[in-house]
């Protein structure tokens, strides 16, 4: 597989290499290691990239992941956006080609029905069987909505990429039937032990549908695409999902699914701000205020815990380990949105607290990216130890959490 590769990052290499010019900007994220787990297959006489799953320490070559398989939908989506801000803002074109790959891979887990697979096995065959792997409009396939938002930004200006582009719009547009399956619920409610909730989010999952509304407001920025009624009923849907109980500890906090506020995949807060960029809403922008006011801080005092479960006496149940880049990342764009927003070093700073775990300032005391390899570790133990081994999603979600950031 390998052999496909060789020539690309000979190129990247050599680029490396190179003194930048005086006006050059130079990206602050050193992708070398994301690099080292890209790899590529020929199938159906066409060249797919994708990254592989888990890279275990000391040596950190790529592991395969038994039962699921080399890859997945949930992290090639996800490292197409690192793709898209190195080739769009600091012009890294050497990373053309395996965009290119990448969003192949996407297009070749995906149908024209707008169900996703997730995993891949080593051969190049799709893993149709595994829980997290069969064909749906659920996670991976947000997942990678994400990616093809990304890669329709990549190749929208690209006329030698038209025929791609237009591949992309196909299977971007196949999603909406499935959106809209639950959108046309609206305003309809369900009854939970903690009271109505909105019965229009896609599986009834807020943390997913945040996902969707970054995809949805990407896309909807180019001009090419409307969802704005989309976007205004998701972002709706995500508020209400919203615990808003004055002097309590989790006053602001968003849920996750049911009653659960977890550390990974909790992007309400970002997604929010992005939705009000596009309607400016100012309901959005208070929402995650009252997070970054009360939130935030609680979480921030209690050392970033893994998961909240929310009783229906008002009392919670706090879960601390294991602490990882994907959940850090999450907090980390929400509040940074929200200062770039308000132009506020108040905010500013709660941010930098946050983006602090990357750099050593966390309970272990231990610098979690390494800028020199580019790794970053997948996460932090219940004894304070770190997991070493530095697999595809710690480095995407770090290296997200560093171009937000604009320099480490």
């Amino acid at each position: 597989m390998k052999k496909y590769l060789i020539i690309a990052f000979s190129f990247f290499l050599l680029i490396g290499c190179q003194k930048p010019s005086e006006s050059a900007v130079v990206s602050p994220a050193n992708v070398s290691h994301a690099l080292s787990l890209v790899d590529s297959l020929s199938i159906n006489d066409q060249i797919i990239y994708f990254i592989h799953i888990y890279a275990e320490a000391p040596d950190y070559q790529p592991v395969e992941a038994k039962g699921e398989g080399i890859t997945c939908v949930d992290d090639v989506g996800r490292f197409m956006e690192v793709l898209e801000k190195e080739i769009l803002v600091y012009n890294n074109k050497s990373l053309i080609p395996v965009a290119v790959g990448m969003t192949n891979f996407l297009l070749y887990m995906s149908s024209d029905n707008g169900l996703w697979y997730n995993f891949m096995f080593k051969d190049g065959k799709i893993n149709k069987t595994h829980q997290n792997s069969v064909a749906e409009f659920g996670w991976w396939a947000i997942r990678g909505l994400r990616g093809l938002a990304a890669a329709y930004r990549i190749f929208k200006e690209s006329p030698k990429d038209s025929l791609l582009l237009g591949k992309i719009t196909n299977r971007i547009k196949s999603a909406d039937s499935h959106i809209q399956e639950s959108i046309q619920k609206y305003p309809s409610r369900n009854i939970t032990p903690l009271g109505q909730r909105p019965a229009w989010l896609v599986k009834d999952v807020p943390d997913i549908n945040s996902e969707l509304l970054i995809a949805l407001t990407k896309l909807h920025r180019t001009g090419d695409f409307d969802y704005s009624d989309t976007i205004q009923k998701i972002s709706k849907g995500l508020m209400e999902y919203q615990y808003c109980a004055k002097n309590h500890d989790l006053d602001g906090m968003y849920f996750c699914w049911k009653n659960i506020w977890h550390n990974w995949g909790n992007n309400q807060a970002y997604a929010l701000l992005e939705a009000f960029k596009i309607t400016g809403d100012s309901t959005l922008f208070y929402s995650v205020k009252t997070w970054a006011d009360s939130f935030i801080p609680f979480l921030i005092e209690n050392n970033m815990p893994r998961e909240l479960t929310l009783n229906s006496n008002q009392t919670y149940k706090k879960v601390d380990f294991s602490q990882i880049a994907y959940g850090i990342n999450s907090l980390y764009r929400g509040v940074k949105s929200f200062a770039d927003i308000t132009n506020d070093d108040f905010y500013a700073e709660r941010a930098e607290t946050i983006f602090g775990w990357f750099t050593g300032k966390n309970i272990a005391q231990i610098p979690m990216y390494d800028p020199e390899t580019g790794r970053c570790y997948d996460g932090i133990n219940e004894d304070l130890s770190v997991n070493l081994n530095s697999g595809a999603e710690s480095t995407i979600e770090c290296l997200l959490a560093i171009l937000k950031r604009g320099k480490i």
